[in-house]
Protein backbone atom coordinates (compact mmCIF):
# COMPACT_ATOMS: atom_id res chain seq x y z
CA UNK A 1 0.00 0.00 0.00
CA UNK A 2 1.20 3.75 -1.04
CA UNK A 3 1.56 6.22 1.36
CA UNK A 4 -0.02 9.69 0.65
CA UNK A 5 3.13 11.28 0.57
CA UNK A 6 4.15 8.86 -2.22
CA UNK A 7 0.64 9.32 -4.56
CA UNK A 8 1.97 13.39 -4.55
CA UNK A 9 5.57 13.01 -5.44
CA UNK A 10 3.49 10.71 -8.61
CA UNK A 11 1.69 13.67 -9.81
CA UNK A 12 4.86 15.16 -11.65
CA UNK A 13 8.02 14.21 -13.41
CA UNK A 14 10.82 16.65 -14.36
CA UNK A 15 11.65 15.67 -17.63
CA UNK A 16 14.33 18.11 -17.57
CA UNK A 17 15.72 19.71 -13.83
CA UNK A 18 15.75 23.54 -13.78
CA UNK A 19 19.15 24.55 -13.08
CA UNK A 20 20.20 28.65 -12.47
CA UNK A 21 20.42 29.01 -16.12
CA UNK A 22 17.09 28.36 -16.73
CA UNK A 23 14.84 30.67 -18.19
CA UNK A 24 12.12 28.82 -19.50
CA UNK A 25 10.06 25.76 -17.77
CA UNK A 26 7.71 23.93 -20.20
CA UNK A 27 5.32 22.17 -18.20
CA UNK A 28 3.11 19.63 -20.02
CA UNK A 29 -0.01 17.74 -18.89
CA UNK A 30 -1.42 14.23 -19.76
CA UNK A 31 -3.27 15.76 -23.08
CA UNK A 32 0.29 16.04 -24.70
CA UNK A 33 1.53 12.46 -25.57
CA UNK A 34 4.45 10.88 -24.66
CA UNK A 35 6.06 10.36 -28.61
CA UNK A 36 5.33 14.21 -28.89
CA UNK A 37 7.34 15.11 -25.66
CA UNK A 38 9.73 12.61 -26.77
CA UNK A 39 10.15 14.66 -30.22
CA UNK A 40 10.09 17.89 -28.74
CA UNK A 41 12.51 17.19 -26.78
CA UNK A 42 15.19 15.94 -28.92
CA UNK A 43 14.33 18.58 -31.05
CA UNK A 44 15.29 21.26 -27.88
CA UNK A 45 18.34 19.23 -27.44
CA UNK A 46 20.17 19.64 -23.39
CA UNK A 47 19.88 23.35 -23.62
CA UNK A 48 20.57 24.48 -19.72
CA UNK A 49 18.10 27.76 -20.12
CA UNK A 50 15.19 25.08 -20.76
CA UNK A 51 13.30 23.18 -18.17
CA UNK A 52 10.68 20.85 -18.56
CA UNK A 53 7.83 19.75 -16.00
CA UNK A 54 5.23 17.12 -16.99
CA UNK A 55 1.91 17.08 -14.48
CA UNK A 56 0.04 13.68 -14.48
CA UNK A 57 -2.76 15.37 -13.04
CA UNK A 58 -3.21 19.20 -12.78
CA UNK A 59 -6.82 19.17 -11.38
CA UNK A 60 -5.74 17.24 -7.95
CA UNK A 61 -2.43 18.69 -7.87
CA UNK A 62 -4.08 22.40 -8.37
CA UNK A 63 -6.91 21.47 -5.28
CA UNK A 64 -3.68 20.13 -2.95
CA UNK A 65 -2.02 23.56 -3.48
CA UNK A 66 -5.00 25.67 -3.21
CA UNK A 67 -5.24 23.12 0.35
CA UNK A 68 -1.91 24.00 1.12
CA UNK A 69 -2.32 28.05 0.90
CA UNK A 70 -5.70 27.66 2.71
CA UNK A 71 -4.02 25.64 5.65
CA UNK A 72 -0.74 28.48 5.47
CA UNK A 73 -3.69 30.97 5.91
CA UNK A 74 -4.91 29.65 9.51
CA UNK A 75 -1.36 28.59 10.98
CA UNK A 76 1.48 31.00 11.65
CA UNK A 77 3.75 27.98 10.24
CA UNK A 78 2.45 25.73 7.52
CA UNK A 79 4.91 23.15 5.83
CA UNK A 80 5.63 24.17 2.18
CA UNK A 81 3.62 22.93 -0.15
CA UNK A 82 4.98 19.71 -2.12
CA UNK A 83 4.61 21.48 -5.56
CA UNK A 84 6.31 24.65 -4.16
CA UNK A 85 9.14 23.11 -3.01
CA UNK A 86 9.72 20.77 -6.40
CA UNK A 87 9.62 23.89 -8.61
CA UNK A 88 11.20 26.30 -6.02
CA UNK A 89 14.70 25.41 -7.84
CA UNK A 90 13.13 27.75 -10.88
CA UNK A 91 15.18 30.82 -10.86
CA UNK A 92 12.02 33.45 -9.53
CA UNK A 93 12.58 35.27 -13.18
CA UNK A 94 12.51 32.18 -15.27
CA UNK A 95 8.84 31.78 -17.50
CA UNK A 96 6.53 29.23 -17.73
CA UNK A 97 5.68 28.07 -21.11
CA UNK A 98 2.05 25.54 -20.88
CA UNK A 99 1.59 23.36 -23.33
CA UNK A 100 -1.81 20.97 -23.44
CA UNK A 101 -5.02 20.70 -24.92
CA UNK A 102 -6.72 22.15 -22.07
CA UNK A 103 -4.32 25.69 -21.36
CA UNK A 104 -7.04 26.63 -19.26
CA UNK A 105 -6.12 23.30 -16.73
CA UNK A 106 -2.76 25.03 -16.27
CA UNK A 107 -3.05 28.34 -16.09
CA UNK A 108 -2.94 28.38 -12.28
CA UNK A 109 0.56 27.40 -12.50
CA UNK A 110 1.51 31.11 -12.59
CA UNK A 111 0.34 32.08 -8.99
CA UNK A 112 2.07 29.24 -7.53
CA UNK A 113 5.48 31.31 -7.31
CA UNK A 114 4.66 33.97 -9.60
CA UNK A 115 6.54 33.50 -12.82
CA UNK A 116 5.36 34.92 -16.09
CA UNK A 117 2.86 32.53 -18.42
CA UNK A 118 3.20 31.95 -21.53
CA UNK A 119 1.26 29.25 -23.84
CA UNK A 120 1.71 27.06 -26.63
CA UNK A 121 -1.72 24.91 -27.47
CA UNK A 122 -1.14 21.61 -27.89
CA UNK A 123 -3.77 20.30 -30.46
CA UNK A 124 -3.65 16.85 -31.64
CA UNK A 125 -5.22 17.17 -34.92
CA UNK A 126 -2.76 19.49 -36.17
CA UNK A 127 -0.02 18.04 -38.24
CA UNK A 128 3.28 17.59 -35.50
CA UNK A 129 6.09 18.56 -37.87
CA UNK A 130 4.40 22.36 -37.76
CA UNK A 131 3.58 22.06 -34.03
CA UNK A 132 6.60 21.25 -33.22
CA UNK A 133 8.13 23.87 -35.49
CA UNK A 134 5.51 26.41 -33.44
CA UNK A 135 6.20 25.49 -30.19
CA UNK A 136 10.37 25.62 -30.25
CA UNK A 137 9.28 28.90 -32.43
CA UNK A 138 7.77 29.76 -28.81
CA UNK A 139 10.71 28.46 -27.11
CA UNK A 140 12.78 30.68 -28.83
CA UNK A 141 10.31 33.94 -28.34
CA UNK A 142 10.40 33.30 -24.69
CA UNK A 143 13.85 32.87 -24.01
CA UNK A 144 15.00 36.12 -26.20
CA UNK A 145 12.29 38.31 -24.43
CA UNK A 146 13.93 36.80 -21.42
CA UNK A 147 16.99 37.51 -21.99
CA UNK A 148 16.06 40.97 -23.39
CA UNK A 149 14.79 41.65 -20.25
CA UNK A 150 17.80 40.73 -18.25
CA UNK A 151 20.95 42.32 -20.77
CA UNK A 152 18.77 44.70 -22.99
CA UNK A 153 20.02 44.08 -26.55
CA UNK A 154 23.56 43.33 -25.61
CA UNK A 155 23.28 40.01 -25.06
Amino acid sequence: MRTHVELRTTRWLWHREPSRLTQVCIMTDATVPRDFEQQLSTRLGNAPQVAWLHLSDPAVTHGEWLTSREQAQHHARSPEDPLEQAIDPLPRDSRLLLCSEDLAGLEWLGGVLGQQVFFAHYRPEAEPETQLDAIIATVEEVLRASLTEKWGDSY
